[in-house]
C-alpha cells in the first residue's frame, strides 16, 4: 500500500500505524501476513477505534459548520474533489445520456445467454 498524500499522507499513515500497534500489540503493517495463505505467521491485527463527541467539545452547530467551510474552502479551487464526486458525476451522466458499449462487448455477453 502506498500513503496517499505524499508527506503528509505518509506521516498520517506512521501516526495511525503507531498508535494501533502500540495500543493493541499488533504487527506493524510490514510484518503481517495474509489472510489468503495458510503458510506464514498470523496477521496479527489490532483495531483501534476513536470517538470524539463533537458536542462534548465545541457542541455540534459549530462542528457543522466549520466542516462546511473547510469543504467550501476545499471546492472553490480549480480541481478539487471530495471523494466519489467523480464516480457520482459520472453515474449522474449516464442516467441522462447512457453509456457507450462496445459492440464487441455486447457481443461477448450475448454469447453467454
Amino acid at each position: 500500500m502506498l500513503a496517499m498524500g505524499g508527506t503528509k499522507g505518509a506521516l498520517l499513515a506512521l501516526v495511525v500505524e503507531l498508535l494501533v500497534t502500540s495500543l493493541t500489540g499488533a504487527h506493524f503493517g510490514a510484518e503481517a501476513d495474509t489472510f489468503f495463505k495458510p503458510e506464514g505467521n498470523q496477521p496479527r491485527l489490532g483495531q483501534v477505534f476513536i470517538v470524539i463527541d463533537p458536542q462534548a467539545l465545541g457542541g455540534q452547530t459549530v462542528y457543522n459548520e466549520r466542516v462546511e467551510a473547510l469543504i467550501s474552502a476545499m471546492l472553490s479551487d480549480e480541481g478539487v474533489r471530495l471523494p466519489g464526486q467523480r464516480r457520482i458525476q459520472l453515474v449522474e451522466a449516464a442516467k441522462k445520456t447512457g453509456l457507450d458499449i462496445p459492440q464487441s462487448a455486447i457481443d461477448a455477453i450475448r454469447a453467454f445467454c
